[in-house]
């Protein structure tokens, strides 16, 4: 008998039916990924799933039996535990204390037992192999070790599922490679993991069985070894995408656009020309969003030196975006999304002046340029009038990047830009990318997909404790080669 099933599992919202019909089974004991393209209803049924929303029709069913969740909690009582692509955390809480918020420990008076949450946090993720502070604030994570909180909250509960959205966006190799033994430790206590991701080759590592949804329906459900990669891509787009890899076009020879000083091990100058695409590549926790945000005025610039164009690069945000660089974030919900204005609005959010003429703002010619650049990009949705929070979360990264193209940079500086980015999307995105280069932006990537900063790079960083300690042609390197480089091994 099936652990989960739904039966005609419809989600209607006002304009889209986000879920239509969905028939789907999964069994205790797998991995069952859930595969398809930014908004064909993947995260809309995790959500019902969860109990974070209500279907309009169908049905639910955990071991056979009928349920009707209303709230989350119900869905975490019945055995149901979800770990978002969006951190759910309460920064000023320590660790301990968000995994076991709203199932506190209490001592004498009904007073919160916080040694006793430490104590237990503590064997949790020594079980789990989580290597986490219990009493660390989670404020002061970086965004890995944040990811790795949800994991260890959801796990606090005796579940029979466990849902894995987008769970590797952020974790280095050996986090992933942790990550994917803790999956399989579960797994073969007979846990079904409902795992969400757009990296393929995640999928054909991890999963056992594969469902594939596209535009709120289920169009296959197929035992891994059955599919390819050429299908898998086929059934979640409806057609034919090609499979090759993004390669970097040649540089001609430019100008420098930007000269930074006192950011290498060796005190050496970086120099990024016109059109050139440098790669930051290093471990998680290495300093690449940290020199990012430095360079953006996000963080103090001490002990750095930044020219554009042969003049000094101002510290404040407003005026680092006005000279002509513009910051694309990694954490999306924490400092790009705002949540309640529309789509149109968040993409120009970065570029009002080139959209306003004494100090009123052309709508109509706002919303056009937005809309177009949002075309290229295959946005989906069903109005652009929608607020950017109806969006799922590959949905809102497309309109954050056209944020970032609308504002005309001369230096663009990518931090994970295809973090939950769907196959289609992606080779979009690299398309993007080459244009921007062969028009003459510089432009800086940060990504912790190796293969991703070889294909699109012309000479790649390596960052360790926040300090570039070498500058490589993409030519001398493989992934072998960039991995040993991160870890600063002497064969390297």
């Amino acid at each position: 008998m099936a652990l989960l099933e739904t039966h005609d599992l419809t989600r209607r919202f006002p304009g889209v039916v986000a879920l239509r019909a969905v028939n789907f089974t999964a069994r205790a004991g797998e991995v069952h990924a859930v595969c398809g393209a930014n908004g064909a209803g993947k995260s809309t049924l995790m959500n019902v799933l969860s109990g974070t929303i209500a279907p309009s029709s169908g049905s639910v069913l955990v071991n056979g039996e009928k349920v009707n969740f209303i709230t989350p909690a119900e869905a975490r009582s019945a055995g149901i535990a979800i770990v978002y692509q969006e951190f759910s955390s309460i920064p000023e809480l320590t660790v301990a204390d968000n995994i076991y918020l709203g199932q506190e420990f209490r001592k004498g008076f009904g007073v919160v037992d916080h040694k006793r949450a430490s104590s237990e946090a503590h064997t949790l993720m020594e079980r789990f192999r989580i290597d986490l502070d219990p009493d660390a604030v989670v404020g002061t994570l970086g965004v890995a070790d944040r990811q790795l909180l949800e994991l260890a909250r959801a796990l606090s509960n005796d579940a029979q599922v466990l849902i894995l959205d987008e769970p590797t966006g952020v974790l280095s190799l050996s986090e992933q490679r942790n990550l994917f033994e803790v999956i399989r430790t579960l797994r073969d206590r007979g846990m079904l993991i409902l795992y969400i991701s757009h990296r393929l080759e995640e999928i054909f590592e991890i999963a056992d069985t594969v469902s594939i949804m596209r535009d709120g329906e289920l169009v296959a459900t197929r035992e891994k070894g059955s599919l390819d990669r050429k299908e898998l891509v086929r059934l979640m787009t409806g057609h034919e995408v090609s499979d090759t890899e993004a390669i970097v076009d040649p540089l001609a020879s430019g100008k420098t656009v930007l000269t930074i000083d006192g950011i290498t091990s060796d005190d050496s100058r970086i120099l990024i020309a016109e059109g050139e695409i440098l790669g930051l590549a290093g471990l998680v926790g290495a300093g690449r969003t940290s020199i990012a945000r430095r360079l953006a005025g996000l963080r103090p610039r001490t002990g750095l030196t930044v020219q554009l164009k042969g003049k000094p690069l101002p510290s404040d945000i407003a005026g680092v975006l006005k000279a002509g660089l513009v910051y694309l974030t990694e954490d999306r919900k924490q400092d790009g999304i705002f949540g309640p204005l529309s789509i149109p609005m968040n993409a120009t959010a970065a570029a009002l002046d080139h959209f306003s003429s004494a100090g009123f703002l052309a709508r109509r010619r706002e919303r056009s340029q937005a809309a177009t650049l949002l075309e290229q990009l295959r946005l989906v949705a069903s109005s652009l009038d929608m607020p950017i929070t109806s969006l799922s979360g590959g949905n809102q990264q497309k309109v954050l990047f056209a944020r970032a193209l609308l504002a005309q940079p001369k230096v663009l500086i990518c931090d994970e830009p295809t973090r939950g980015v769907d196959v289609a999307a992606r080779e979009d995105i690299y398309r993007l990318l080459r244009d921007l280069s062969k028009r003459g932006v510089a432009i800086i990537m940060i990504s912790s997909e190796l293969d991703e900063l070889i294909a699109m790079c012309h000479r790649i960083a390596i960052v360790r404790q926040g300090v570039v300690h070498s500058v490589v042609a993409n030519e001398d390197l493989d992934e072998h080669k960039l991995v040993l480089a991160a870890t600063g091994s002497d064969a390297a």
